[in-house]
């Protein structure tokens, strides 16, 4: 409310005429609009200056951020900072952030192997000289304008650490690689084995063959205890492949079997007779030639193991006795022995001895014969008079003709029985003489036999 200049009669303030005495109140709205005009002025030289300050604390506030993401990027990005982080992961044994540290596009380091390196540091280079090693080497190499790499190593010059300059981070920070260097583990098992084990975090398998040296992948340097299955035609082990880097200044490193496993030792009683050559072991369901220097297996300690042997004495095949060994006697080796019934053998021993002398002399008086024949045959030029030797249209029959038809000479003087073998109707002898010009020549000849040992001819010259 206001009043009237005139009247002095309380008026509205939006009112145009005073009711009371028809005064118009233009004064006042000029007033009105007057001040409303330097409201407005003022507001318009505010903003002006709102609009000059604004952009100049918005860059305040980006150069602001800029220095504070710079000093961040510096504490974690920095080749310092990097290395800080490898030996504060390896200082509080922090397996799975020194597994991320140390693989690479090649070689992925799963938490098992990272916690083997982390023991190995501790224990061969030792925490305090490793930090202090890895500091002193990235600042040489931040330093140095030639170096690009250096290493890290043991008290015994073993490398546990590469680290290599590798570029720039944001085009401001020298960047640093901390890569651990491999070795190949070797094995060399008995017999053709399959190793099933963990590694970068995967499984894996190995099939080795026998006697060869079979790399099992690359590993960071450590002491493993690798815990790994092994299957054999023999059975399924578990246990553990044992190599520590320590042992090897080399590529590979040898590794050492840790399995509960017996390895069987076997020999003989009783089978002087046999020969060699045929002699067979069997154990459980397979069949190995024998020889009393091998050792047969491995096989597991879990199972109870059936062993038995054959060999050959003159031509027929003995059986030695059949022995189990319990699983809970297997040892580490272990030694078993088979008996042969010697009496059965050197009673047939004895027997066919008898009767190859007695054939033996026969071969004797039908080589001698054939001899003296042959001589005279070739003086004669007449193949009659040695046909009767050979069986007829046999091989050593045809050749023979031949040669009386060539007129090519064949000599035997003085013929010795060597050795025979009979099978059945079949006899093999090895028979030595001398030729047309003194030399002593051993030939090998397959004679067919009646029953009753009156009558044998030639068949072949083997």
């Amino acid at each position: 409310m206001s009043q009237c200049p005139n009247c002095g009669h309380q008026v509205k303030d939006d009112t145009s005429q005073c009711p009371n005495c028809g005064q118009l109140l233009t004064k006042k709205k000029k007033r009105k609009i007057k001040d409303q005009s330097s409201q407005s002025s003022n507001e318009n030289s505010t903003n002006i200056r709102l609009r000059k300050i604004v952009p100049i604390g918005i860059s305040v506030f980006i150069l602001i951020l800029i220095i504070v993401l710079f000093f961040l990027l510096r504490n974690y990005n920095s080749p310092n900072a990097q290395a800080k982080i490898l030996v504060n992961a390896v200082d509080n044994n922090d397996s799975q952030k020194v597994a991320t540290l140390l693989s690479t596009k090649n070689k992925k380091v799963d938490d098992a192997e990272a916690q083997q390196y982390i023991n190995y540091v501790k224990k061969e280079v030792g925490i305090k000289n490793y930090i202090r090693d890895i500091n002193n080497t990235v600042d040489k190499l931040n330093k140095s304008n030639s170096s690009v790499a250096s290493y890290i190593q043991t008290k015994s010059g073993q490398d546990v650490l590469k680290i290599s300059k590798n570029g720039t981070k944001y085009l401001i920070f020298d960047n640093m690689s901390f890569t651990a260097p491999t070795k190949k583990p070797i094995i060399k098992p008995k017999v053709e084995t399959k190793y099933e084990f963990r590694t970068s975090g995967k499984k894996k398998t190995v099939i080795a063959e026998a006697n060869k040296n079979t790399p099992l992948g690359e590993f960071i340097p450590g002491t493993y205890h690798l815990p790994a299955k092994k299957i054999t035609e023999n059975g399924t082990f578990n246990g553990h492949l044992n190599f520590d880097f320590r042992e090897s200044h080399s590529e590979t490193v040898d590794v050492a079997e840790d399995y509960d496993q017996s390895f069987i030792n076997i020999k003989f009683k009783g089978a002087n007779k046999l020969s060699d050559k045929s002699e067979k072991v069997q154990i459980n369901d397979r069949t190995f030639t024998y020889s009393h220097s091998k050792e047969f297996g491995p096989y597991p300690k879990t199972k109870d193991i059936t062993i038995s042997a054959t060999g050959k004495a003159k031509g027929k095949t003995f059986s030695s006795e059949t022995k189990t060994i319990s699983a809970d006697d297997l040892k580490d080796n272990t030694k078993v022995t088979l008996e042969f019934y010697s009496d059965k053998i050197n009673s047939y021993v004895e027997k066919k001895e008898k009767e190859e002398n007695s054939l033996k002399n026969k071969l004797t008086e039908f080589f001698t014969g054939y001899a003296t024949a042959m001589n005279s045959a070739f003086n004669m030029n007449d193949f009659n008079f040695i046909s009767s030797y050979f069986k007829k249209n046999s091989s050593i029959y045809t050749s023979m003709k031949s040669n009386f038809q060539n007129r090519t000479n064949v000599t035997m003087i003085s013929p010795q029985v060597l050795s025979v073998h009979r099978n059945g109707h079949t006899v093999r002898t090895t028979i030595q003489h001398i030729d047309h010009i003194g030399n002593y020549i051993n030939k090998d000849y397959e004679l067919e036999i009646d029953n009753d040992d009156s009558n044998m001819q030639l068949v072949k010259e083997l």
